[in-house]
């Protein structure tokens, strides 16, 4: 047994002896212990080692972050801890005081090594941060391991402790011969890698060379081979599309619960929030395999390819950031796409049949004049997350609309430079050119590589609808595919321009109501329940019956409870909103025309598909 790894056990077993800078580069800084003794408490227990501490620290702040990476928003996580002390390991407890909400400032008494202990409380399956009962648990590490400055970019080692016969799945390297030990080389790569700890199931297969794990928790009615047939596609097309898989192992983590719902991203693995019973509705097994999609495009755009604004990222307050409709609207864009390449969807049917009504819907938004993308995404931390009544009115969606312009940008870089380079060219570009390793990009970085491959300046596209609010050029932007955007209808339809929901308890409640509509001209507002029309008791269905049989300029009687109080109003119908489209093929395309159509959609000109009838 050589000298490192005697040092190692006598560390885990006795005092941390303190090791020379050569040594300490090598060896963990950091040991954590994890334990769930009893679930049915909701209670992670955590111990925490940090060793190396210099003579002259007369005091350790030890920390927990106040946000998760990949959902931009305070949240305070150390709102569940309790039971925190702490102690030279191995020796007598040392005072400590809380100095703000998140930092615990330990005395050192001239300890080398310390450790602190406490127990925080984990029931937030569905916020995929930290989740234990008697079924299983969920650890996201900014949850629930607390760190220091000086030791977070230092090696570190976690041992679990699962409950019963529980087993543990994460993206994290095993300790040879140590089971449930675990190795990172940072506290940032420990943290981004979650651990699922319970019964779940693991299927382990090799995608592209690499070794793969899909585990899957809850109850479900999936195919195992059939998931490993359709991701080991989407890791395909992903590898072609990149050039390289930037791990050596990934993991996909199943929550299969009826709540759940989205995924996050991870550095080596995501968490996938899923119906489990909805893997053979085809309709809900391709809304999994977008979210699938989706996350793994995240494993470069973001986890590698990472803008300046988050690199590194500051885990103790917020990260403003203009780029985060590149980090997210980007990629949802590729979601699609990649299932595309992947031969998961086909072009023609899934984007010529999405399109139309997400133009409607962008038309529709007031918020989409009102803030730009790069807005949006520095607002991310008190508006996106936070949404309220007014948010359809006031905000735009960096998600969405991010998506939608950098579908219009991949069209304008193949029309400027003949077809010849894409979005994903510059994508490819940005991942070389932006290492990990590096300081990140920024939104100008993203837009000079943009204008390299458009061959010229993009400065009026990017002004207008990145910082800028204009109306999205669909008509322009489609006919470089040789596509035709046309309303359905000779004019806008009728609307009242309100949306309602009728809940398990029947009654009719107002979720949105639109800027300038006729709801909002009659006073209606959000939560008023609605309970006749014209003195006829209404229901969700024939509310929306009633509102499409008036003609423009005829009135209607609401009345509805607000605050448990009766009321009533009038409100006056008429043409709101943008109209339904349809897109289809022109008669006589140019050849770059039809050649965009057909390298940005993977289908023939003259192949039949959904949406593209000739006019």
């Amino acid at each position: 047994m050589g000298m490192k790894y005697i040092l190692l056990l006598l560390l885990m077993t006795t005092v941390p002896l303190q090791l020379n800078s050569a040594e300490a580069t090598k060896a963990p800084a950091t040991f954590y212990r994890l334990s769930m003794p009893r679930p049915q408490n909701h209670l992670l227990e955590v111990e925490a080692t940090f060793i190396n501490i210099r003579a002259d620290e007369n005091v350790l702040d030890v920390r927990l972050p106040v946000w998760r990476p990949g959902r931009y928003l305070i949240l305070d996580l150390a709102n569940g801890v309790q039971d925190f002390s702490a102690s030279a390991t191995g020796g007598a407890g040392l005072q400590w005081q809380k100095i703000d909400k998140s930092t615990w400032r330990v005395q050192t008494k001239g300890a080398r090594s310390l450790t602190v202990r406490y127990r925080i409380y984990a029931n937030e399956f569905d916020k995929k941060t930290r989740g234990l009962d008697m079924d299983h648990a969920f650890v996201s590490g900014e949850s629930v391991f607390m760190y220091t400055d000086r030791h977070r970019p230092l090696p570190v080692e976690l041992t679990v402790v699962p409950y019963a016969t529980w087993h543990v799945t994460t993206g994290l390297d095993d300790v040879p011969g140590r089971p449930n030990t675990f190795a990172a080389p940072s506290y940032d790569h420990l943290i981004d890698c979650p651990l699922e700890i319970g019964t779940q199931q693991d299927v382990e297969f090799t995608a592209e060379g690499v070794r793969h794990v899909i585990s899957l928790s809850g109850q479900g009615n999936w195919n195992a081979d059939t998931l490993i047939r359709d991701i080991s596609k989407i890791i395909a097309a992903n590898k072609k599309f990149w050039g390289r898989l930037p791990y050596h192992k990934y993991v996909f983590l199943f929550h299969c619960l009826p709540y759940n719902g989205g995924g996050v991203e991870h550095v080596n693995s995501t968490i996938l929030g899923v119906r489990g019973y909805g893997f053979q509705n085809p309709s809900s097994y391709a809304q999994i395999l977008g979210l699938i999609s989706h996350e793994f495009f995240h494993t470069w755009n973001v986890k590698q390819l990472r803008p300046r604004s988050l690199q590194p990222y500051d885990l103790q307050r917020e990260n403003y950031s203009n780029e985060l409709w590149i980090a997210e609207g980007t990629t949802s864009y590729y979601g699609g796409m990649m299932l595309i390449q992947a031969g998961l969807r086909t072009g023609p049917g899934y984007f010529l049949e999405y399109l139309p009504g997400a133009i409607t819907d962008e038309r529709s938004r007031p918020g989409n004049t009102e803030m730009s993308l790069t807005e949006s995404s520095f607002d991310a931390w008190i508006k996106y997350w936070r949404g309220n009544e007014n948010s359809f009115n006031a905000e735009t969606d960096f998600y969405n609309k991010g998506s939608l312009v950098s579908l219009l940008l991949d069209l304008e870089i193949r029309h400027r430079s003949n077809n010849q380079r894409n979005l994903g060219t510059m994508l490819r570009l940005m991942f070389e050119r932006f290492p990990l390793s590096g300081p990140g990009y920024t939104v100008d970085d993203f837009q000079h590589t943009a204008e390299e491959c458009a061959g010229g300046s993009l400065s009026d596209f990017f002004e207008r609808y990145v910082h800028g609010k204009s109306p999205l050029p669909w008509e322009g932007s489609l006919l470089y595919a040789g596509l035709e955007l046309t309303p359905k209808d000779t004019s806008v339809k009728i609307s009242l321009g309100m949306t309602m929901q009728q809940g398990s308890d029947e009654k009719v409640k107002i979720m949105r109501v639109v800027t300038d509509s006729p709801a909002e001209d009659a006073g209606l507002e959000v939560g008023d329940e609605i309970i006749a029309f014209n003195g006829v008791r209404v229901t969700l269905a024939s509310m929306n019956e009633r509102i499409g049989e008036m003609r423009e300029g005829t009135q209607g009687r609401v009345t509805f409870f607000r605050d448990d109080v009766l009321k009533e109003t009038t409100v006056t119908a008429r043409r709101f909103g943008a109209p339904q489209y349809t897109i289809r093929k022109i008669s006589q395309p140019s050849e770059l025309q039809k050649s965009i159509y057909e390298s940005w959609l993977y289908a023939p000109w003259n192949a039949p598909g959904a949406g593209t009838g000739q006019k």
